[in-house]
C-alpha cells in the first residue's frame, strides 16, 4: 500500500469526521448532509434509514436542544485502498442542554462510537453506513447560569456563528 496515498486518505476522512461534528453542532444540514454518499445509511439506535430521513430526523431532534457538541476523542482509520474503502471508529462524547418538563435547565452526556464505512469515489471519501455504538449516558440539573456575562462570545447554532464570520473581518 502506498503510504503517502494511505495517509492523504485518512486526513481526507478526518476532515469528514470533524466536518460532521461541526454541521451537527451548527445546524449546518448542507454540511452535514455532504459526509455521507447519497445512498448512504445511518443506524442511530432511535433512527435507521437513509441520508434524506436521517437529515429530517436530527433536524427535529436538534430543535428540542438549545445547544450540542460533539468532541471527537479517539480516532482509528483502516485503509483498503485496493477496495476504495475505510473503516472508522471514532469515540466521541456527546453534549446536549435542554428544558426538562419543567422548564429547568438540564445536560445529557453520552458516550459513544462512530463505526463507519467510508467510501471512495473518484478522489472523495465519504461515509457509506454508519453506525452508532452507545457505551453510556448522564443526566444532570444545571446548577448556575454558566458564568458567562455579557462580553464573552457565544456559540449560535447557525451560519451566523463566529466560525462562518471569523475571516469576512
Amino acid at each position: 500500500m502506498d503510504e503517502l496515498e494511505a495517509l492523504l486518505a485518512e486526513r481526507s476522512i478526518h476532515k469528514v469526521l470533524t466536518a460532521y461534528a461541526r454541521g451537527i453542532d451548527r445546524c449546518d444540514f448542507d454540511l452535514v448532509r455532504s459526509c455521507y454518499w447519497p445512498d448512504a445509511t445511518d443506524d442511530h439506535g432511535s433512527y435507521r434509514g437513509g441520508v434524506d430521513g436521517f437529515i429530517a430526523f436530527v433536524r427535529d431532534a436538534l430543535a428540542s436542544f438549545e445547544r450540542t457538541n460533539h468532541f471527537l476523542t479517539n480516532v482509528s482509520i483502516d485503509v483498503e485502498l485496493d477496495r476504495q474503502r475505510a473503516r472508522a471508529e471514532t469515540y466521541a462524547i456527546a453534549f446536549h442542554r435542554f428544558s426538562d418538563d419543567a422548564g429547568a435547565p438540564t445536560d445529557m452526556w453520552a458516550g459513544l462510537r462512530y463505526v463507519d464505512r467510508f467510501e471512495r469515489r473518484g478522489s472523495e471519501w465519504r461515509i457509506g453506513r454508519r453506525v452508532c455504538a452507545f457505551d453510556w449516558r448522564r443526566t444532570d440539573a444545571v446548577v448556575g447560569d454558566g458564568g458567562f456575562g455579557t462580553g464573552h462570545t457565544r456559540g449560535i447554532r447557525s451560519p451566523d456563528d463566529i466560525f462562518f464570520r471569523i475571516l469576512s473581518d
